[in-house]
């Protein structure tokens, strides 16, 4: 928490980013940085939530439409939560950063005499963190099954710890940062919730038995910080300026009583049991997809043996028929060869008979030999014939003789080596049906046995799934039960709450009817204090002197030159910080003369020209405005264009910021009455009017103040004669959206649109115009309800003074 006095340095000190030099980063950026290098996005997560408390109504900095949300604490630990905002996980710090920006953008913020940026609002930087321990221990385990003993050991145990950074901001003496109007409100809220800052901060220090902390929601956002179950350091900011040593001394006394304070830290922790749910739930599903798997698995094993089996099959029947065609083939040969002993055997017994025939030749050679050995006697010739005849008988039959020995050893040769290969051809019969046979058997006891093993194991493996399937289920249905009471009981809780939201909601009810008359309620904060009308700022001696002392110690260490020089610089940083010192020179009237001098007006008017960047667009508006209060400036302004340069930046911008500045300086320039004809035929006077699309309060507000300011001077004009005819504000349309929102605005808004009205009535020629706009009941509506008496008395005079307005009352 930064708590100090307004402009000490607060927001630098908290929020500054960074983005171009990590070493100028905020304690907001190295907060985050720190947490996310020591998380992991496995089993951490880390979101956050940005809110600013303003005009003691709580907002969501980063979803701008959520506004007045409400503080919700628990009755049995006391711990706040705030149900309605925003909560948004971080991805990574640049990520982060950008949410920041985002913040920052949507944060009141305004300019006063001691800075030109001040924070209108408190902001609270809230960053939940939440660890799972369960899944940190379940990443180094790769186990699927469970069991009862383990399930109850390894219960999901879920850390949760919240970082709360808070922005205050500053306390101020009115009579020091000139606010007024709408900031004076600002500054009431402020003051009354830092006030109970420190009465809570007393009481802790004194234990006291009643801590005040639901005199403001800060102290209640704050009650679990001081005082609490949290680690709570404090960042004081001081001026070093003697003028401010009163907030000083008050700051370093608030923070000497906030030391004594001792929080006690407390560890808690919550059994998660959605996500046990989750992961029994994810366990189940794996399980199933497993046992069916396992299914598909053995029937993929069962095709895969059959088609093993067909393809033994196939190959049986192939060695069958192999076997077949080999034996055919043997038959074959067995036949050919029966063949060729047949046709031997003929052979042979064509010789044997072709032999007979011989021995019978021989015998009757033999016989003739006989008889011719008889006849030999008879005839020699025919004996020398026949022993010829007879030799050469003799030689065949030598060599028939022969032959057939030799037939004989052949015939027995090839008996014999058909008897080897019939018995050759048995022996392979024999030898390879009995070879078929034993592989045959042997693969199919094998394959046999393997399928029966593989079966029992999938039956068994099937037996432990269903087993486990059921406990499972067993564990499922225990978690749903215990699921569902808690589900009851955060029911019954948040019956409770809404009880207590609609009791708080009509006690509050009751404290507005009873509210005071006459105080001023801000329009955004529905569930406010009273506030406290406080006196326009007054500049004393002392005051005047502090800022003179600040001014030339600034011009003695920088030079005013060397400082408007940094306003054409490239660098955009350097230009934003050159134009808000600047600006904060031009607040005090004794530099304004210089400024101009120095070429300080020409450079702002450049830079608005030129500058496409809304912060510089919104503190050159700012210091203008400044420089505007003084009215020989205001002359120099409007001769240069300021303007029309004004109207520009109001026509292209939407930033509320941006358009209270540009309004604000357009609302000093309408009090110089002539300057008038010129700022309309500019288009200042219609870019004033154009700014109310807005709805901002504050930027509603100086356009109020602009148009009083110009009525005022116009009817002064008009009571001199210095000036005659209609008003240009009712030729610019103003009439009709003063009448139409007299009464919508906050009570500074309304008085500033009440004054400008009335001062348009003293004007005759504005008569008719008012009449038919219904002016008349406005007026009365003045005088009978106005706050103010001077306001009273103008209303009363228009009516009094104008016939065409006597008549229309009658």
């Amino acid at each position: 928490m930064a708590y100090g006095q307004t402009g000490t340095g607060k927001t630098y000190t908290v929020g500054r980013l960074g983005k171009d030099d990590p070493s100028e980063r905020g304690i907001m950026v190295r907060a985050l940085e720190d947490i996310l290098a020591s998380t992991s996005s496995r089993s951490d997560s880390v979101a956050i939530s940005y809110l600013q408390l303003y005009l003691e109504s709580l907002q969501d900095l980063l979803a701008p439409e959520k506004t007045n949300i409400p503080i919700v604490e628990d009755p049995k630990t006391g711990e706040v939560s705030l149900p309605g905002a925003a909560v948004v996980d971080i991805r990574n710090l640049d990520h982060f950063v950008e949410l920041l920006q985002i913040g920052e953008a949507n944060r009141h913020a305004a300019n006063t005499k001691l800075n030109t940026e001040s924070s209108r609002s408190h902001a609270m930087l809230v960053v939940h963190i939440q660890r799972s321990l369960k899944e940190k221990e379940e990443n180094d385990t790769s186990s699927v099954a469970i069991s009862d003993e383990s399930s109850s050991r390894h219960i999901p145990l879920l850390l949760k710890s919240k970082l709360l950074i808070v922005d205050l901001a500053g306390s101020e003496r009115i009579d020091k940062s000139g606010s007024e109007g709408h900031m004076l409100e600002e500054a009431k809220f402020i003051n009354l919730s830092l006030t109970s800052l420190g009465k809570c901060i007393n009481a802790l220090a004194e234990n006291s038995p009643h801590i005040p902390t639901r005199d403001s929601k800060l102290t209640r956002l704050l009650r679990d910080s001081f005082g609490g179950t949290a680690r709570t350091s404090l960042i004081i900011t001081i001026g070093p300026s003697a003028r401010h040593y009163s907030e000083t001394s008050s700051t370093i006394m608030f923070s000497q009583r906030a030391m004594k304070i001792v929080n006690t830290v407390k560890l808690k922790e919550e059994v998660d049991y959605e996500t046990l749910y989750r992961k029994l739930e994810y366990q189940v599903d794996y399980l199933t997809s497993e046992l069916d798997r396992q299914q598909k698995l053995r029937v993929n094993e069962k095709v895969h043996m059959e088609k093993e089996l067909k393809e033994y099959e196939a190959t049986l029947a192939e060695i069958e028929r192999n076997f077949a065609v080999k034996s055919e083939n043997l038959e074959k040969e067995k036949s050919h060869l029966e063949l060729e002993i047949k046709k031997l055997k003929e052979d042979l017994n064509t010789e044997k008979a072709s032999k007979d025939r011989m021995s019978e030749n021989i015998i009757q050679l033999e016989t003739s030999v006989k008889h011719n050995e008889q006849q030999q006697l008879e005839n020699s010739l025919y004996q020398k014939v026949l022993a010829d005849t007879t030799k050469m008988h003799e030689q065949k039959i030598v060599e028939l003789l022969k032959q057939l020995e030799d037939e004989q050893s052949r015939s027995a040769s090839l008996e014999k080596q058909l008897n080897e290969t019939k018995q050759h051809l048995s022996e392979a019969q024999r030898l390879l049906q009995e070879n078929i046979a034993k592989d045959i058997k042997k693969e199919l006891s094998r394959l046999k046995e393997e399928s029966t093993s593989q079966i029992k194991l999938l039956q068994q493996t099937n037996d432990e799934l269903l087993s486990e399937k059921a406990l499972i289920y067993e564990e499922l249905k225990s978690v749903q039960e215990k699921v569902l009471y808690e589900a009851r009981y955060r029911k019954s809780l948040e019956d409770e709450v809404l009880k207590l939201k609609k009791a708080l909601s009509e006690n509050n009810a009751d404290l507005e009817s009873r509210g005071t008359y006459g105080m001023i309620r801000s329009a955004s904060s529905l569930g406010g204090g009273d506030a406290v009308y406080m006196p326009r700022p007054i500049k004393t001696r002392e005051t005047i002197s502090g800022q003179r002392d600040t001014i030339s110690k600034i011009f003695e260490e920088v030079g005013l030159s060397n400082i408007l020089a940094l306003l054409r610089s490239e660098d955009l940083d350097v230009q934003i910080h050159a134009v808000k010192v600047v600006a904060n020179l031009a607040a005090e009237d004794i530099n304004q003369e210089r400024i101009v001098e120095e070429g300080g007006l020409d450079a702002l008017l450049l830079l608005l020209e030129t500058s496409e960047n809304t912060t510089i667009h919104r503190v050159t508006a700012g210091a203008i405005a400044n420089l505007a209060m003084n009215g020989s400036n205001q002359g120099l302004i409007m001769n240069r264009g300021g303007a029309r340069l004004l109207a520009n930046v109001a026509s292209k911008t939407d930033d509320p910021q941006t358009l209270r500045m540009v309004a604000g300086a357009i609302a000093n320039l309408c009090g110089n009455e002539k300057l008038h004809v010129m700022l309309k035929e500019d288009g200042g006077i219609k870019a004033l009017l154009g700014m109310v699309r807005s709805g901002h309060n504050d930027v509603i507000a100086q356009i109020a103040r602009g148009i009083a300011n110009f009525a005022k001077c116009e009817s002064r004009a008009i009571s001199q004669g210095h000036r005659k005819g209609r008003s240009l504000l009712i030729e610019e349309n103003a009439l009709n959206w003063m009448v139409a929102n007299s009464t919508t605005f906050s009570a500074s808004t309304r008085r500033h649109i009440e004054l400008a009205f009335c001062h348009l009535a003293q004007n005759e020629e504005n008569a008719r115009e008012i009449i038919s706009t219904g002016g008349i009941k406005e007026l009365v509506r003045i005088l009978q309800e106005s706050s103010r008496e001077d306001i009273r008395n103008l209303a009363k005079k228009a009516l009094n003074s104008n016939p065409l307005f006597l008549s229309g009352i009658q």
